[in-house]
């Protein structure tokens, strides 16, 4: 894999519209599964035989919850928080 940018993303309209409501883009998913496979920094689920990662960018870490698939990878849930460290 070169780029985020060629992460191939597969997901149905129910994720779709999780990830609208959410205002996650499919580059941030990209992103968060490219630094994932690219630094093997992922937590494996057993039960379901999928990966959940997270990505830290600026002020906001995303969470995905994926699995591989022969042609991408399929994107079951994502959600992010905004966070920051305020030093006294």
């Amino acid at each position: 894999m070169g780029t985020y940018q060629e992460v191939k993303i597969i997901k149905n309209d129910e994720v779709s519209s999780l990830l609208d409501e959410r205002n996650i883009l499919v580059e941030d998913i990209q992103q968060v599964i490219f630094n994932a496979e690219e630094k093997g920094d992922k937590l494996y689920q057993p039960d379901g035989d999928k990966f959940l990662a997270k990505l830290e960018q600026s002020e906001a870490t995303f969470y995905v919850e994926y699995s591989t698939a022969d042609d991408g990878y399929t994107i079951y849930s994502a959600y992010f928080h905004r966070s920051q460290i305020v030093e006294d």
